[in-house]
């Protein structure tokens, strides 16, 4: 198994799916043009607008004589390209010189682990391209440093309908995380309805081995995960495997406790490798903003979490099992259990029907500790990934032409299956992922995709497909035939597979989402990182039982206040942002 897979999914299998949700809604409008960004171009009026070199103007004109621009990249744990085709050159670097007259130059690629580092070098040196891609800590930096420039005007004239149209969606809450003082900074790259949510990835062998029924109370979840470790559910006469699957950053898409904590209609986010700025922020009754993690029923999941460990059913060295021990812990047939997202399917467990037909992981919806329903914490909705456009660029509207043509290309109602996803012998290439920027494309496309595939399971009609939903529909028909490597397409898309238990989240129980719509504040980004290594240690050591479950209010609750938490509670208060 490949190390490090979780980060890298964001660049690897999880590209087809955005790619697929970038494509999905493509009815939804049109560029401004005839889809042809030469017919497109050519119909544009050339005007002087203080930009090197002659321009048509409008949001896909061509510049002449040609410009350059220049970006740098993050690159996958794996690269694969096709013949002739590199990071440097290849169709969209093509299209964007030929069509636009736009040289696209990378100035520096880096692996996605090194790259946040190595813009945070570039921003101290001041060595920085036309345009790049940071996070939301990075870009309240280079907003308040001055390096960004500022976009409304750009916005106004450049961006087409569809990339209008993805930025605005769902209230305009993506426009809103790249606004500062009401002038839009950058150009958000996520966003719109809130994702994440998790759901409980079962070994369905498992439980009928042991004539047991799929949860549905978190008691079930409990006694589940204690038959896991105690009753052999592999049956192979020996005590050797664990009820449920955490790994050390406790929180995160693959073996977190945001699941588990749900059930007990807690809300908290916080992993031991993100930034510490992106927090579920709650309303008290009085209105005022709490951190969700600080709240009780965080502390009641925490003591169910302990009583399970201390029967033995989470591994004993989960706090120093990252997500790739975490999934060999998977992958070897040790755990039967783990919280996870819509993407597990995808990795760590993609292959194991393969490798033995037997195995039967399945998803299944987070259910409630009590009468009231559970929701899942959703996040996602707020953006946290951003394209700056250098304020010393001498061509920032480029960057919405970039866009413009990847929306052209994989979003709009032209979209062209060459740019998406390309399968030539038995490799799928992720073509879209080599555009200089990639778009946020509209957030819920997968969900409407996963309607239209399962109304199609049903009649066997292909023909109300849209391309992504095709792809889907064809690889769970591959897999019903026997093709073992096309599970995962079952798991994302087929009957009561993930994507139906998230459509069923968002129609009946909604998920439950920061209240705070801002970009993260001064207090945020200094003391951030400090509170949560001091969440991560108490949680930990709390469930591992070397604290008592009453630090949680003394050493974890008291002490976020005191080194930071409250100044941070108080200029959320003071920005306005919360809803």
């Amino acid at each position: 198994m490949r190390k490090k897979r979780i980060k890298a999914l964001t660049l690897g299998i999880l590209t087809v799916l955005f790619a697929a949700s970038a494509c999905s809604n493509g009815n939804e409008g049109s560029t401004g043009g005839n889809g042809n960004p030469e017919a497109t171009a050519a119909a544009t009026d050339k005007g002087a607008d203080g930009n090197a070199g002659g321009m048509e103007d409008g949001p896909l004109g061509k510049y002449d004589p040609p410009i350059t621009v220049t970006t740098v990249r993050s690159l996958p744990d794996l690269e694969e390209y096709r013949e002739g085709e590199s990071m440097d050159d290849n169709l969209w670097t093509r299209d964007l010189e030929s069509l636009f007259g736009i040289k696209v130059e990378n100035k520096w690629k880096v692996n996605n682990k090194q790259y946040n580092s190595k813009i945070t070098v570039s921003m101290i040196s001041g060595d920085m391209p036309d345009f790049y891609q940071v996070d939301s800590k990075q870009l309240q930096q280079i907003v308040e440093a001055g390096q960004a420039a500022d976009l409304t005007e750009l916005y106004e004239k450049y961006a087409s309908d569809v990339t209008r149209q993805s930025f605005e969606e769902f209230g305009g809450i993506k426009l809103q995380g790249a606004t500062f003082d009401g002038k839009l900074m950058a150009l958000p790259m996520n966003g719109g309805i809130p994702g994440a949510a998790q759901m409980i990835w079962i070994r369905a062998d498992w439980l009928e081995n042991l004539g047991l029924e799929p949860p549905k109370t978190m008691d079930d979840v409990n006694k589940i995960a204690l038959a896991f470790t105690k009753d052999d559910p592999d049956q192979n006469g020996k005590n050797d495997t664990f009820g449920l699957n955490l790994q050390k950053d406790l929180f995160g898409g693959w073996s977190g406790i945001d699941g588990y904590l749900n059930g007990y209609h807690a809300y908290a986010f916080n992993p031991a490798n993100g930034s510490g700025t992106e927090l579920i922020i709650r309303k008290d009754a009085s209105g005022k903003p709490v951190l969700g993690d600080t709240q009780p029923e965080v502390k009641t999941a925490l003591g169910h979490l302990r009583d399970l460990y201390a029967a033995g059913a989470i591994n004993r060295e989960f706090s120093v099992m990252d997500g790739t021990k975490a999934g060999e812990l998977a992958t070897t047939g040790k755990v039967g259990m783990a919280y996870g997202e819509f993407w597990v399917g995808t990795w760590p467990i993609n292959n194991m029907k393969k490798e033995d037909p037997k195995v039967d992981w399945k998803p299944y919806p987070i259910v409630s500790s009590d009468d009231k329903p559970a929701h899942p914490t959703g996040r996602g909705d707020v953006p946290t990934s951003f394209i700056v456009v250098n304020k010393n660029s001498k061509n920032p509207e480029a960057a919405f032409k970039i866009l413009n043509y990847f929306h052209e290309k994989v979003t709009g109602p032209n979209k062209d299956a060459n740019y998406h996803q390309v399968k030539e012998g038995d490799k799928n290439y992720q073509v879209f992922s080599l555009s200089p920027i990639i778009g946020p494309g509209f957030s819920n496309g997968n969900q409407l995709d996963n309607d239209l595939v399962q109304e199609a399971l049903k009649t066997g009609d292909e023909s109300k497909l849209n391309p992504s939903a095709l792809v889907y529909y064809k690889g769970i028909k591959d897999y019903q035939a026997g093709n073992m490597d096309m599970w995962f397409w079952n798991a994302l898309f087929g009957e009561n597979g993930a994507y139906t238990i998230t459509n069923n989240y968002d129609k009946q129980t909604p998920p439950v989402t920061t209240d705070y719509l801002g970009q993260p504040t001064m207090s945020m980004v200094s003391k951030g990182p400090i509170l949560r290594d001091l969440e991560i240690k108490v949680f930990t050591e709390i469930i591992n039982g070397t604290r008592p479950l009453d630090d949680f209010d003394t050493a974890f609750v008291a002490e976020w206040y005191k080194q930071g938490g409250q100044d941070i509670l108080d200029e959320i208060s003071a920005s306005g942002r919360l809803k």
